[in-house]
């Protein structure tokens, strides 16, 4: 590695050899001298620099390099003979006009002193001159040709959300991502004390990925006391994981000794090791992000990024590497989209999709469209709900595949509805796009409604996730407890609802949630049936639920949920007392989509209560 980076300073001092062979041949002995000093004490800097700063390797960035030093050193060598063939001789000869010994020492001196100094200026100056001038020409460039950085993006535009990897839930089986990163990072905070000398140990960034088919977090454990830590203790104990869709998970750690992280310091730094395989490409994002075998070998994995030229710096979003680094052996694999391992879930970094998505939304009919003189033909922007990706991008778990969503809304802040969604293959970085044609609320706004509207308790909703349920769009809103971001309640919304009475659904877990909510799905549908089939249904209450308007409850051998409402002019007061346990019998009007129920209340008849009506 010492020599990989030895070998990246050279390549970014190369710029400076053209002039420092013209000094060497029109430069005096001292000045030959002093000029071979300076190379090797820039070469010294530079190679500090790398080492530990780990620069961008793009080629843009190296060639920016040889620039400054081939321009800055030209210039220089340049000023210096000139200097050295006229100014220099002017000041001999004033030194030599004076009579007083003294003052031709004092002439000399000052004309010399000066004359470097104004060298100086004189090198600095034009040399960042040249260097602003070529990058702006550069900034100019990637602002204003976004096109071959859209394109080079692998897209699906579909123009209905029939085929979306959008999550169906059918029954109370299928339960939605609940465990939002806050409380997922909270709980491991506080399991920190499972493996020894804890106190020493913090978590880094978590990442979502698949396990064993179970959507999954896992954070690893990193040094928390810096540099005299690491020395003490070289490695750090292993990592947690927490299944994301069971509230009642608790973190549970893995015993994984490693030695290479992004805590570790010199030749064990992740982002080190893996920077001496990054020539240039970019590393995407601020870190590594760890990623499990299914046989739990933690990995770091990073996004390798390589711009479209030198002068127009945009990603180019279909040539990328993926670098993955063996936390226990060291080693470092890079591979191209295709060869990626089967592990490795999130092949694209979060930062690279939500820059992605944001490109696509904006410049995919090209630069001027969206500008202030366009014609804002399908300009669009990600919704800012998400957890990941500068809060544009929320990870799905769809047929064993993560994929990064986001809405897709108008650019006018006036409008709140969805124009479509966003989905990224995690693993291929491939961008779906699906168009909406419905009236669908933005996950800002159904998250500002279950906070304002529907949640009492003043809990802060985050991690909203659209699932079809029903056949109905809906938003799954996670509510936290604002202190300590434990999760409290589900809030099912209807998306095109608005927070009508009758759309949305408040509850505890997610069974009786979406029991609550598929009645009030299969009240408003049967509202607006003007034929209804009845069906008579008999047996033995098995779970029950009691809404301000209905009556839930299931039937024993039955995942089908009956609601009884208790507004309707037929209902018997004596029927809310129903309990688990009851037999019961009544006709119903079938919603087959949903699997609710909604009973004819002149039929329902509960044979306890019945009987001990007569007993009395």
């Amino acid at each position: 590695m010492l020599s990989y980076f030895a070998l990246i300073a050279l390549v970014k001092l190369s710029g400076l050899i053209i002039p420092l062979i013209w000094l060497l041949i029109i430069g005096t002995k001292s000045v030959r001298r002093w000029g071979l000093i300076g190379f090797v004490i820039l070469f010294i800097i530079t190679y500090i620099n790398t080492y530990f700063a780990l620069p961008d390797l793009a080629y843009p960035a190296l060639i920016d390099s040889f620039l400054t030093g081939f321009v800055v050193g030209m210039i220089a060598v340049a000023v210096y003979r000139w200097f050295t063939k006229g100014r220099g001789d002017q000041v001999v000869d004033a030194a030599k006009e004076s009579k007083s010994p003294l003052v031709s020492r004092i002439v000399s001196q000052l004309g010399e002193t000066f004359g470097w100094f104004s060298r100086l200026a004189i090198v600095g100056a034009l040399s960042i001159v040249v260097l602003v001038a070529l990058n702006s020409v550069a900034g100019l460039i990637t602002y204003m040709n976004p096109t071959p950085s859209v394109k080079s993006i692998k897209t699906e535009v579909v123009n209905s959300t029939k085929g979306a990897p959008m999550p169906v839930i059918k029954n109370s089986d299928e339960t939605p991502v609940v465990n939002a990163p806050q409380t997922i990072s909270t709980d491991m905070n506080n399991s920190l004390n499972s493996f020894k000398n804890s106190n020493v140990y913090d978590l880094n960034a978590m990442r979502v990925q698949m396990y064993r088919n179970q959507m999954v977090y896992v954070a690893p454990v990193e040094f928390s006391g810096g540099f005299w830590r690491y020395i003490h203790y070289q490695k750090v104990p292993g990592y947690f994981m927490t299944n994301a869709t069971d509230k009642n998970a608790d973190p549970k750690f893995i015993s994984k000794p490693m030695r290479y992280t992004p805590s570790a310091y010199f030749n064990s730094d992740a982002d080190r090791r893996i920077s001496a395989h990054s020539l240039g490409y970019t590393m995407v994002g601020e870190t590594a992000q760890l990623e499990v075998d299914n046989q739990g070998t933690p990995y770091y994995v990073r996004t390798l990024a390589k711009p479209i030229s030198y002068f127009n710096r945009n990603y180019d979003y279909s040539h990328y590497k993926v670098a993955v680094l063996n936390t226990v052996t060291g080693k470092v694999n890079v591979y191209s989209p295709n060869n990626v391992p089967k592990f490795v879930d999130i092949a694209v970094s979060p930062d690279w999709v939500s820059k992605e998505v944001s490109l696509f939304g904006k410049y995919r009919h090209g630069f001027w469209n969206a500008t202030q003189i366009g014609g804002h033909s399908d300009v669009m922007q990600p919704t800012n709900a998400g957890t990941e990706g500068g809060d544009t991008l929320t990870p799905y778990a769809y047929k064993g595949r993560i994929y990064y969503f986001t809405g897709m809304t108008s650019i006018n802040t006036h409008q709140s509805s969805i124009l479509g969604y966003s989905f990224v293959d995690a693993r291929t970085n491939t961008l779906h796009y699906y168009r909406e044609h419905g009236n669908v609320m933005t996950p800002e706004r159904a998250i500002s409604y279950a906070q304002q509207d529907i949640n009492p308790q003043n809990y802060k909703g985050t991690l909203p996730l659209l699932y079809r349920v029903g056949g109905q769009p809906t938003w799954v809103v996670s509510m936290l407890d604002r202190d300590n971001n434990s999760f409290m309640k589900y809030v099912y919304l209807l998306a095109d609802g608005n927070n009508q009475s009758g759309t949305y659904a408040v509850g505890d877990d997610a069974k009786s949630t979406l029991a609550l909510y598929n009645a009030r799905l299969g009240n408003k549908v049967a509202e607006t049936n003007d034929v209804a089939t009845e069906k008579a249904v008999s047996g033995t209450v098995y779970r029950f639920l009691k809404d301000d308007k209905q009556l839930l409850f299931m039937l024993k051998d039955s995942d089908m949920v009956y609601s009884l409402a208790t507004d309707d002019k037929d209902f018997q007061a004596i029927d809310q007392f129903i309990q688990e346990g009851d037999k019961v019998s009544f006709k119903v009007r079938s919603v087959t989509d949903n699997q609710v129920n909604q009973i004819d209340a002149k039929t329902f008849v509960d044979h306890q209560l019945k009987t001990n009506s007569k007993t009395n």
